[in-house]
C-alpha cells in the first residue's frame, strides 16, 4: 500500500477534498497543501511507529557469529528495540543476556529474532503493514484534529483508530461453555 493512498483516505476524514484531488491526479501542490501534505506524511509515521511498538511489532531475524560468546548489536543489520528469542544453529533455544551494546550467549553462532523501529517514510513510498488503509487513515484524522485543538473531533478518531486495533487483534478461538448438569 502506498502512503499516498493512505492520506488521501485521511484527507476524506479531515475534509480536505482539495488536497485529496491534488494528490489523486498528481497535480502541483499550493504551498499551503503541501503544508498540510508534509504534516500528514508526519503523521502517518506517528500513528506507523505507534502501531508498531504497541499493537503489531515488527520483527527481525537474522544469523550472526559469536565473538567470545558475545553478539554486538551493531553487527545485526537493523538497532533492535527487543530481543525476543535466540537460537543455536540447529534451531535450539539458548539461554542469552542482554547488555546496552551487546548479547552473550553460549554458542559460535545464533539467530537472534528481534523486534525493530519502523523506519520514516515519505509520501511516494510503499508500505508493508497488513492493517488496512483505514486504521491508519483513522490515526492521522486524529493527529490532525489534535493538532488542531479541536478534541471532540480528536476523541472520536481516537475512538475508531483504537477500537478498529483491538477487532483486528481480538484472538479468534472457539468458545467452549461449561458442561450443565442435571440436577
Amino acid at each position: 500500500m502506498l502512503v499516498k493512498d493512505i492520506i488521501k483516505i485521511a484527507c476524506s476524514f479531515i475534509g480536505q477534498t482539495s488536497l485529496e484531488k491534488a494528490l489523486d491526479e498528481e497535480a502541483t501542490l499550493s504551498e499551503d497543501e503541501q503544508l498540510i501534505c508534509d504534516s500528514l506524511v508526519n503523521f502517518f509515521n506517528l500513528v506507523y511507529n505507534e502501531v508498531a511498538c504497541e499493537y503489531i511489532p515488527i520483527y527481525n531475524k537474522e544469523r550472526v557469529k559469536c565473538e567470545d560468546f558475545k553478539v554486538k548489536f551493531s553487527s545485526l543489520t537493523e538497532n533492535p528495540l527487543q530481543i525476543i528469542s535466540v537460537k543455536d544453529i540447529c534451531g535450539r533455544k539458548v539461554k542469552f543476556k542482554v547488555f546496552d551494546d551487546h548479547l552473550v550467549a553460549i554458542a559460535s553462532a545464533v539467530d537472534v529474532l528481534y523486534s525493530v523501529q519502523p523506519k520514516s517514510y515519505q509520501l511516494s513510498d510503499t508500505v508493508a503493514s497488513c492493517l488496512p488503509m483505514r486504521v491508519y487513515a483513522y490515526g492521522i484524522a486524529r493527529e490532525y484534529y489534535f493538532l488542531q485543538t479541536l478534541f471532540d473531533e480528536a476523541d472520536v478518531w481516537e475512538e475508531r483508530f483504537k477500537n478498529s486495533l483491538h477487532v483486528l487483534q481480538r484472538e479468534k478461538r472457539e468458545i467452549r461453555m461449561p458442561r450443565r448438569r442435571w440436577i
